[in-house]
């Protein structure tokens, strides 16, 4: 009877007695004082008491102390769980939904804050330490009642914050959602799953498309690139089943998360390295990188901007040449300043877009395919240059087989080249200048100054300045000098005229780069209306330059490729004189004001016949002649015939007399007579004089200039600084000195002769008279 009272007791009484709550459990042990006092005070003492199951992570009261801020009443219930589970229930990676529920932050059924549990060592093993939210559960399972248990923990859970406030400790995404405004969109209170790489979000891109993606002109593909990380609603890992799931970003493209059979989990292929970083809002997944939406693509333009050139970039924009830069079916190559650099003030407005455009060459031009001293097309269609482009030189420094250096133009290339989609872009050191004004830029050049002075003198410059599309051939000045007395000549009044066809002759009408004439040979118009031939040497080493005429003497051409605005200059060695132009002795003889030269020439009607026979005219200054009595001279006109024709020597020009050049002494007839002749010789300092041959005590004539004549003949002038007086000739055509003392001479002779024989005779006859007779 005493045992079945004792068994009705145990069995009814006792389990009453028995039944406690998690505040009863916390009351009695002291650990949980000032846990009992927070959930006091947010009167949550009588909802944790009505739970009929749950899980409590309880702090300790060293855990209070370490806290600094407000336990709030949304914070105790982040620690509670409405399900019992012992420590045997957990396992690495699990989420737990807590009682505390911020509305709409995890979905319209508005879930609670996860917690998220993780353990140490072998994850899989039930005995392994286990953390909640990172925080260690320092004892496990105090058990309540059957259905409801307490994990004591040291630290206090802090519930979740938004998205927007978790990724602002990730300092290089963070600024670049609050560029965009996508940090706003974080902190909504509706879910998403954000994907982040745990490196440099923008660790995919190089150097230039970071810089313009975070420059204001990449605003646009930055907040596409970042939305391509965002995915509305929280999934979370477990929530993607095996195998390939679509989700879609917010930037309207999708991303493939793939689940593995070791439950691995890739994002475009990109590895999942941590899942679940929880937020308010939804939850972080990181990733070995970031993905790029398939629509963010590069080109010309967003690479100049990335490279600091926005300025340039603007200004092709404004002047409607924006299509280079975004043309894919075409290549270029680009020449960029920097924003620093560029100076558009510094060109007039109605030649911006040309000047713009010369920027931009015609293909793809990458270092290697770079040659030096060419010319590269660009895309500026010069109205001067009767629509062809203008071209751009190029200069390379090479080491071996390295490229040293690169310039275009006067603008040295700056850090490496930049290619994107095969267009390419060299950052120079400044703009490119249009070339300018023919005569602007040939005047600096102190080897072409004679050619810039005829110009100016003959008002051909002009001319050329109006005509588009020109090649001009600008001889140097060693080219007027070996002219000689032709050069004075052309320089002179009288010869404006002919200056002005020669001149006209050294432009062709057409554009003949280095290349082309290294071609084949150019039967090219000039603007004095003949011919010019331009082409390829025999040793295709040079290229020569002259009338289309095989006899014609051919120029060199030294210097190429001096671009001006209407087209392009050579630098040669020779003048080219059109076959219609006429240089007679007479000329010459005008253009060094010999004037009294042409006054007996005149005067003893020789002056027509130099222009019929190869003959070259000596040439004395007006200064010589005034050491010499012209009025005796034209008072004589025996003398003065003969004085002047031993200044016409009979003989064919020799070039070599523009060098100075004579050698030994060289005798030549006059028209005088054979026996009046003339001593060509080069004396030690290269002077070259000339002497009048039996004359003895005259001074000699020094050359001081010489020039050939272009009238049909090989003849000449020379010019020189003393009268060449002939020689008075006596008997047998020799000088009268030679010819007295031959006569007397002879004389003594013929006396010496008459008085030998008349001593003969008289000794015969002599005899005779004395009777001696010859025995025989």
């Amino acid at each position: 009877m005493f045992k079945a009272i004792i068994l009705i007791t145990v069995t009814f009484f006792i389990p009453t007695f028995a039944y406690k709550t998690i505040i009863d459990v916390l009351s009695d042990d002291a650990r949980f004082g000032r846990l009992i006092e927070c959930l006091q005070r947010t009167r949550l003492v009588p909802e944790v008491n009505n739970l009929e199951a749950g899980t409590l992570f309880a702090p300790d009261n060293s855990a209070f102390e370490q806290y600094e801020g407000d336990i709030t009443r949304e914070m105790l219930l982040y620690h509670l769980l409405p399900v019992g589970m012992s420590g045997q229930d957990f396992y690495h990676g699990q989420l737990l939904e807590s009682l505390y529920v911020r509305p709409g932050m995890l979905g319209p059924n508005n879930p609670g804050q996860r917690i998220k549990i993780t353990k140490d060592g072998n994850p899989n093993k039930s005995r392994a330490k286990a953390y909640i939210n990172g925080v260690e559960i320092i004892e496990q399972d105090l058990v309540v009642n059957n259905q409801t248990y307490i994990q004591v923990i040291n630290k206090v859970l802090v519930p979740p914050r938004t998205l927007g406030e978790v990724l602002m400790g990730k300092a290089d995404l963070y600024p670049l959602l609050e560029r965009t405004g996508i940090d706003k969109v974080l902190k909504k209170e509706e879910p998403f799953t954000v994907f982040v790489s745990k490196f440099d979000v923008l660790s995919p891109f190089n150097a230039i498309e970071r810089a313009y993606l975070t420059s204001k002109y990449g605003i646009q593909d930055l907040t596409m690139f970042l939305n391509y990380m965002v995915v509305e609603g929280a999934n979370y890992a477990g929530s993607f089943p095996r195998g390939k799931t679509v989700c879609k970003s917010l930037s309207g493209e999708s991303l493939v998360v793939f689940v593995n059979q070791d439950n691995a989990i890739s994002v475009n292929g990109v590895s999942v390295t941590q899942t679940d970083i929880l937020s308010a809002n939804g939850v972080i997944h990181e990733i070995d990188s970031s993905n790029i939406p398939p629509s963010l693509s590069f080109n010309s333009r967003k690479y100049l901007h990335g490279l600091n050139a926005s300025e340039f970039v603007s200004l092709l924009d404004r002047y409607s040449l924006g299509h280079y830069l975004d043309e894919e079916s075409e290549k270029y190559t680009f020449l960029a300043p920097s924003n620093q650099d560029m100076n558009e003030g510094a060109i007039p407005d109605i030649l911006k877009r040309g000047w713009l455009s010369y920027h931009v060459l015609t293909g793809s031009l990458p270092p290697d395919t770079l040659v030096d001293k060419s010319l590269l097309r660009s895309q500026f269609a010069s109205r001067r240059l009767g629509g062809a482009p203008q071209r751009v030189p190029v200069s390379v420094q090479s080491e071996g087989s390295s490229i040293k250096s690169i310039s275009f133009s006067h603008s040295r290339v700056l850090d490496s080249t930049v290619a994107i989609k095969e267009n390419i872009i060299y950052q120079i050191s400044e703009p490119l200048s249009l070339p300018g004004n023919f005569l602007n830029t040939l005047v600096v050049d102190l080897e072409l100054s004679t050619f810039i002075a005829t110009l100016y003198v003959s008002g051909v410059a002009d001319e050329i300045k109006r005509s588009d599309g020109i090649t001009l051939f600008a001889p140097n000045n060693q080219a007027f000098h070996n002219l000689g007395l032709i050069a004075q000549y052309l320089m002179h009044s009288t010869g404006k005229n002919d200056l002005k066809n020669v001149l006209r002759y050294h432009v062709a009408r057409g554009l003949l780069y280095h290349e082309d004439m290294r071609q084949y040979v150019h039967d090219i118009p000039t603007l004095a209306g003949s011919a010019l031939r331009v082409g390829p040497g025999d040793n295709n080493r040079e290229i020569l330059v002259g009338r289309p005429s095989p006899t014609a003497e051919q120029g060199v051409v030294h210097e190429t490729d001096l671009l001006v605005s209407n087209g392009v200059v050579h630098k040669v060695d020779m003048v080219q004189i059109p076959d219609y132009v006429r240089i007679t002795a007479r000329d010459l003889m005008a253009g060094v004001e010999a004037k009294t030269m042409i006054e007996i020439l005149e005067k003893t009607g020789l002056l027509s016949e130099l222009n019929k026979t190869d003959t070259v005219v000596l040439v004395p200054t007006d200064t010589a002649f005034a050491h010499v009595s012209i009025e005796d001279l034209l008072s004589d006109p025996y003398e003065l015939e003969r004085l002047v024709k031993l200044h016409i020597i009979p003989m064919t020009w020799q070039d070599q007399w523009l060098k100075g050049l004579i050698g030994h002494d060289n005798e030549h007839s006059s028209l005088l007579s054979e026996k009046d002749k003339v001593i060509f010789r080069e004396e030690g300092d290269g002077d070259m004089v000339i002497l009048v041959k039996d004359r003895s005590g005259g001074v000699p004539a020094r050359v001081r200039g010489a020039g050939r004549t272009f009238d049909g003949t090989h003849g000449g002038v020379l010019l020189i600084d003393a009268v060449l007086i002939p020689v008075h000739r006596g008997f047998f055509g020799l000088p009268w000195g030679w010819s007295i003392f031959l006569v007397v001479v002879l004389s003594l002779i013929g006396c010496s002769i008459l008085g030998g024989c008349g001593f003969i005779i008289y000794k015969i006859r002599t005899r005779r008279r004395l009777g001696y007779t010859s025995i025989q």
